[in-house]
């Protein structure tokens, strides 16, 4: 053991013991304590994320000057004990060596990383304690800079400077953003006068000193004025000036309406409008026009990714990355609301790089595993007040979660379809994926739900589990020709239902390895998940393809699973374009190539309509008569480096998966 007498210092004479609270939307979700002596520290961060949540406990050595000189990481068990130890790292004047046992894992030393004076080190899963330590590291160094972690490099940038106030108190508190090897995102964090945490940065769930806590709307409106003003001036950067029309020259069309393609098109944009479509043979190109040449490429519409969630960081980072990946629209599932409405109008008013955004208004149930949101009902007047609040802000359908008070399911769907507003979401815990549906449910999210709603009582016997879990222990065992599942796809037919299936979550351990556990196991959950396709397909069950992440980039993994499990590609893309606008009931303008409709078009060196993979060469993307470069869109979010390679292909993990 790297620090074996290093646990004695919670019990150790002179320790000093902080503790910050861990806010979900200003409910009490955890803590994180530091206990401190002169030459150690140990911080154990635990707190609850639905059914989920962070359960880690640091211990670390101090040297003379306070600085960190060894560490370990270690899970935090049910039984609120340590466990072992999974990672560790030791620092001396000149090396920092990683692994456990100083260095020694498995019996083999790993080599260590050369040290200089500007070098932090700590370890690579860190506390918001260590994020505040860091930050203070670089803003003592001459160019606020240094080598971080064993490689790689941070900087750091004070935002914000300013004396916050809540009646008499009166705390000097300073934004600090830190920067990550070519990231343009950095992540936040706020610091006291002596450099020490007072808050994180805003996200869903936030650290924060306690007595610090109602200063968080103060500081949460500082930093969104900077983030989206960064938001806005890389907007800027990734537009393309067009002089006069937009013209789309020579291209073989995808007629999403029909699901055909048409040889040698010419499409003229005006503004956001598309204003000619036809031969390019006899399609004039109107003078002044900026054109792009498509002869041998694909022009299609602009995908529509049915599931995301919008963070403070889409604006200057991961709405390129969706743009990039060929989405024109973008449907957000659960997001706070400020941030969702100004991303939206700001989008719309021609200021930030991103996809169109289609909102859904999240609601929750008042329980522990209540999700990260301010909308916990538990009342019907409180229910219909939200539903009527969503409505004002232009939101175009509901979204409920896990512990949503089944009595309150047919209040919401009277009050939503009163207004023409969709009712979606997870199925609320007593209620099976049917009953939603009878209730008023128009789609279900995750196609896992179709395998969990079969074992209620797993979902709480031996203990409380998430339908995540349940579906996990089931799929690869579970019969998917049974009676029980023929007659809920009958059903789901039956009734129109859409399925939000999220299949890249679960086949293949999914972009965010929620998988099925082992090896052996995942293959045979991947084919009860592939079979589940094919047949929810061939019932004419209607299919929306979503990624739940903040970048789509397992948005194409997605569609490539339907490929694979047989729907026709010209199917898979009219389902990536005008079946989701219809769903959405907004086809009249958008999810086609046709004049009249919003310009929302791809370019793509490739013939998508014949294998998916082809999406991967997306070279252009319109978005409302708004040019953007794919090569600027990556450059520009940190998927294409410095060096000019590309990290399209790389980029197939999920960043911010939010809720399996």
């Amino acid at each position: 053991m790297l620090l074996p007498l290093l646990a004695l210092a919670l019990t150790s004479f002179g320790a000093d013991t902080s503790r910050w609270i861990v806010s979900n939307h200003g409910r009490e979700a955890g803590d994180l304590v530091l206990v401190r002596t002169a030459d150690s520290a140990i911080v154990r961060w635990v707190f609850t994320d639905r059914n989920r949540g962070t359960r880690m406990e640091m211990r670390y050595r101090l040297n003379a000057t306070g600085d960190l000189a060894a560490g370990e990481f270690r899970p935090v068990l049910g039984d609120g004990s340590a466990g072992a130890p999974l990672d560790a790292f030791a620092a001396n004047a000149d090396s920092v060596w990683y692994g456990l046992t100083n260095g020694v894992t498995n019996g083999a030393r790993r080599a260590g990383a050369k040290r200089t004076a500007d070098t932090f080190v700590g370890l690579r899963s860190g506390t918001p304690w260590e994020q505040a330590e860091l930050a203070r590291f670089l803003l003592a160094q001459k160019t606020r800079s240094a080598v971080v972690r064993g490689g790689g490099t941070a900087r750091a940038e004070v935002i914000a400077d300013t004396t916050l106030r809540n009646g008499a108190k009166r705390q000097r508190a300073r934004f600090v953003a830190v920067y990550r090897a070519e990231s343009p995102t950095p992540t936040g964090v706020w610091l006291d006068e002596r450099g020490a945490l007072l808050a994180t940065e805003v996200q869903w769930f936030i650290t924060v000193r306690p007595d610090i806590a109602p200063l968080l709307p103060a500081m949460r409106t500082i930093e969104l004025g900077w983030r989206n003003a960064v938001g806005e001036e890389v907007g800027r950067k990734a537009v393309t000036k067009v002089e006069g029309a937009l013209v789309l020259k020579n291209g073989d069309l995808f007629d999403s309406e029909r699901g055909v393609m048409v040889p040698q098109q010419t499409v003229v944009v005006r503004g956001d409008r598309i204003v000619a479509v036809g031969p390019a043979a006899s399609t004039p190109v109107p003078d002044g026009a900026t054109v792009i040449d498509a002869t041998g490429k694909t022009i299609m519409p602009g995908m529509w990714e049915m599931h995301t969630h919008l963070q403070v960081s889409n604006q200057s980072q991961l709405s390129l990355i969706q743009l990039a990946m060929g989405l024109t629209t973008a449907r957000d599932l659960a997001s706070d609301v400020d941030v969702a409405v100004s991303q939206r109008d700001r989008e719309r008013a021609g200021k930030l790089a991103s996809p169109r955004l289609i909102l859904a208004g999240f609601m929750e149930g008042p329980l522990k595993w209540a999700g990260p949101t301010e909308v916990v009902v538990s009342t019907e007047a409180q229910a219909r007040a939200w539903v009527a609040r969503y409505d004002s802000l232009g939101y175009k359908q509901i979204k409920l979660y896990n512990v949503m008070h089944p009595d309150l399911v047919p209040v919401i769907a009277d009050e939503a379809h009163k207004r023409g507003m969709l009712l979606s979401g997870h199925v609320p815990r007593g209620l099976s994926v049917q009953a939603a549906v009878a209730l008023g449910y128009n789609e279900i999210q995750h196609a896992a739900f179709l395998f969990s709603t079969f074992f209620q009582d797993s979902l709480y016997v031996p203990t409380m589990r998430a339908y995540s879990q349940v579906a996990t222990a089931v799929a690869p065992t579970f019969d998917v020709n049974s009676p029980a599942m023929s007659s809920l796809i009958d059903y789901l037919a039956a009734h129109k239902t859409v399925i939000d299936g999220t299949f890249n979550l679960w086949i293949g351990g999914g972009g965010a390895a929620v998988g099925a556990g082992g090896s052996a196991n995942q293959d045979k959950a991947d084919s009860a998940y592939m079979h589940l396709i094919r047949r929810l397909y061939a019932a004419g069950v209607p299919l929306v393809a979503g990624t739940d992440n903040s970048a789509g980039v397992t948005y194409r993994r997605e569609l490539e699973m339907y490929e694979k499990a047989g729907i026709p590609v010209p199917k898979i893309l009219q389902i990536a374009t005008i079946d989701a606008a219809r769903f959405m009931m907004d086809s009249r303008d958008n999810g086609s190539v046709s004049v009249g409709k919003v310009a929302d078009i791809l370019v793509v060196a490739g013939k998508p309509a014949e294998r998916i993979s082809d999406l991967q060469k997306v070279e252009t993307v319109i978005r409302g008569g708004r040019y953007y470069k794919v090569s600027d869109l990556q450059r520009l979010s940190g998927m294409r480096g410095a060096n000019g390679a590309s990290g399209m292909e790389g980029w197939d993990f999920c960043p911010a998966h939010e809720e399996p």
